[in-house]
């Protein structure tokens, strides 16, 4: 199975994908660190971690594909997990390999940008986090491109009937629900 999980940053991607690693010895792959790699390697590519969330990833998927069929096609379990998946590519995945993958997203889209902007200063997300040492403008307009991201998600998870899980509140419990979610497949 691969297990496929997009949204939105800070929206619980990594805290599923660490529950899948320690609880069920899932393995996984954070699609930001092969972001970080053209970044710097391929840089003919201008692929940038900074720029857009939906330009990265349309530009990033034809490389992405490629690998994520042969995930599929190799791997007994993995996952993959990163802001740079789009349901339209992810859904063309899952029609291809039917029962070998099973993606979701999460995302804020009922948040506002002040609101995301407050709960990313309140809740760090551990010792690299990078967003802490910015400025609240820098920050604002970051949580501006999450909320705005969250909502594109969720209308294109709608058009392309893939499980959407909003993190805008109960965030401890929509977690817990993807997570569910990717091991049972129950939704």
């Amino acid at each position: 199975m691969l297990y496929l999980l997009g949204g939105a940053a800070r929206s619980g991607k990594t805290i599923i994908a660490q529950r899948l690693l320690y609880r069920e010895l899932i393995p996984y792959f954070c699609v930001g660190y092969f972001v970080s790699g053209l970044q710097t390697g391929a840089p003919e590519l201008r692929i940038v971690g900074e720029s857009p969330n939906r330009l990265r990833a349309e530009k990033l998927w034809p490389v992405l594909a490629g690998m994520l069929q042969n995930i599929v096609e190799v791997e007994p379990h993995y996952l993959v997990e990163g802001d740079a998946l789009l349901p339209r590519g992810v859904a063309e995945l899952r029609d291809r390999y039917q029962s070998q993958v099973r993606a979701c997203f999460l995302g804020c889209p009922h948040l506002s940008a002040e609101e995301k902007a407050r709960h990313i200063r309140l809740h760090p997300s551990g010792v690299n986090d990078w967003i802490q040492h910015h400025t609240d403008e820098y920050v604002f307009d970051l949580a501006t491109e999450m909320v705005d991201f969250s909502r594109y998600l969720e209308a294109e998870c709608q058009t392309h009937r893939i499980p959407f899980f909003d993190t805008s509140h109960s965030f401890p419990e929509r977690v817990a629900q993807a997570y569910r979610y990717l091991r049972e497949g129950e939704w």
